[in-house]
């Protein structure tokens, strides 16, 4: 496998990482809402927002990998 698309895979693999644990906060903070703990709620909204972040930098540096590669 080239390095290219090793990089690649292991970005993917990453991204994939980082939505288990937005996802994983959503579900935090859905709990401290319903229990009326809203700090702690928006504080997890904003762990979701990072790693969201996180998973979308991954992608960006995949899409502009292969943009440099792709013919058109």
């Amino acid at each position: 496998m080239s390095e290219s698309l090793n990089r690649t895979a292991t970005d993917l693999e990453a991204v994939a990482s980082e939505l288990e644990r937005a996802m994983n906060h959503a579900r935090t903070a859905a709990g401290h809402f319903r229990d009326g703990v809203v700090p702690r709620g928006c504080a997890h909204i904003l762990s979701v927002e990072g790693h969201l972040l996180n998973a979308r930098g991954l992608l960006d540096r995949a899409a502009i990998s292969h943009a440099a590669r792709s013919t058109p």
